[in-house]
């Protein structure tokens, strides 16, 4: 029998060790674009099961330091994404933002040489990294980065981050009448730009934009009623698979109805919104049989003080919404996703503030619903008022919520994480 040397190790040993190292998947995920926390949120859940399943993961992230309190209790390697930061538009007639294309231009879509630095950028991380399988969660140019390698390509996220893959793009101001050929040009100037950037960087063109978005994979966290396009096509294979959406209920300060109160109304408003204050001042309005709870994260303490009346409480952060949604009357809400679909699943009529294009198509969907109505732009405390009267005073707000949450009653947010992460294991050969 063989004799050893110190420090000698048996080839078939070494081969096994390295062997392990190989079938362990690796799972890059990115993100890019967007400034809340939903994304890291998101992203976590999603990794956290994986590596239940021994998957090796790294994070590309547009703020590697939001992940920590929300990665906890698993193993993972933090990278800077490749971005660009989002600048102001002055001096750039660009308009409002028509399709998904017109949304990039400001994160260097306008510019093919800035693009062309990120797609290479992308590229010589996924030289790094070496992943078996690329996830992205508002990651486009990663996306575009990708192509030419082997590797997996999924996307997941709601309806706006996985837009409808046709040609032309779809109009994300669909309730509004706009002529063919402007979306045709601004789609052709992103295109072109997009080109100019893949010739840079030494790669093929594409013929068109919406092959920036190709993956093998998609999985839109959202259902059809709360997709932000309302007109999403595809059959057979192409056919839009929903899973539901992500949202919890269980994170935040524990706070209670107050008793005897006669309609009860949350609302998760933030004090940068130009809406903020004259929502702030409807609500102060308000008889004092009505209990008022307000989730305002980052408000400035003496806002605060000022701003709390005895039916009107402030909380300077999240709010756990399972001790209070069952018996909300009202939602109020800047439109975002995850809040939004946690009040339509749960049956609460909902008032909407949107401050933003994504913000805007989710409030029309719940538009579409019946459950809920919204105010844009530069609203005042009289509009505000009017709005919460009517929808505190009109049943069919209410029936309509409930109906869409009977709809729903088996949908458990808490398992998506765990069937998207099986599902993703599956594209590597994996259970």
């Amino acid at each position: 029998m063989r004799r050893y040397r110190r420090f000698e190790r048996p080839k078939a040993l070494l081969w096994g060790r390295a062997a392990h190292r190989l079938l362990r998947m690796r799972i890059l995920f990115s993100w890019e674009l967007g400034k809340n926390f939903g994304h890291v949120t998101q992203i976590a859940e999603v990794a956290r099961p994986l590596a239940k399943r021994k998957a090796e993961l790294f994070f590309a992230l547009q703020n590697p330091g939001l992940i920590r309190p929300f990665a906890e209790g698993f193993d993972y390697k933090v990278l800077q994404a490749p971005y660009y930061p989002v600048r102001s538009a002055a001096g750039k007639k660009r308009g409002p933002a028509l399709i998904y294309p017109d949304d990039l231009r400001p994160c260097g879509y306008d510019s093919p040489a800035d693009l062309a630095g990120l797609i290479l950028a992308w590229r010589s991380l996924f030289d790094l990294v070496k992943p078996d399988i690329l996830v992205t969660q508002a990651a486009p140019t990663a996306l575009l980065a990708a192509r030419g390698y082997k590797f997996k390509k999924v996307a997941f996220g709601g309806g706006y981050n996985v837009p409808p893959r046709s040609s032309p793009m779809p109009l994300m101001r669909y309730w509004e009448k706009i002529d063919a050929e402007t979306i045709k040009k601004r789609e052709e100037f992103v295109l072109g730009n997009v080109n100019q950037a893949l010739s840079i960087a030494g790669l093929p063109k594409l013929k068109k934009f919406s092959d920036t978005l190709e993956t093998d994979a998609e999985f839109l966290t959202t259902f059809a009623e709360l997709d932000h396009y309302p007109d999403r096509a595809g059959s057979g294979k192409d056919k839009p698979k929903y899973y539901g959406p992500f949202y919890t209920l269980g994170s935040g300060a524990a706070v209670n109805w107050a008793k005897g109160k006669n309609k009860r109304i949350f609302a998760y408003i933030r004090p940068e919104a130009r809406s903020f204050l004259p929502c702030l001042a409807a609500l102060s309005r308000l008889p004092e049989d009505h209990d008022v709870i307000v989730s305002a994260p980052g408000i400035p303490p003496k806002a605060k003080e000022k701003l709390d009346k005895p039916h009107v409480r402030i909380i300077d952060g999240a709010v756990r919404l399972d001790k209070i949604i069952k018996g909300c009357d009202l939602g109020i809400s800047h439109a975002s996703s995850g809040i939004s679909a946690a009040f339509a699943l749960n049956g609460v009529p909902q008032l909407l503030l949107p401050g933003h294009i994504e913000q805007m198509m989710f409030a029309k969907a719940i538009g579409r619903t019946k459950s809920g109505r919204g105010l844009v732009g530069a609203v005042g405390p009289q509009q505000v008022s009017g709005l919460i009267g009517r929808m505190l005073g009109d049943e069919s707000f209410n029936d309509a919520a409930k109906a869409l949450a009977v709809k729903y009653k088996d949908f458990d947010p808490s398992e998506l994480a765990e069937k998207i992460a099986g599902e993703i294991m599956k594209m590597g050969g994996k259970k």
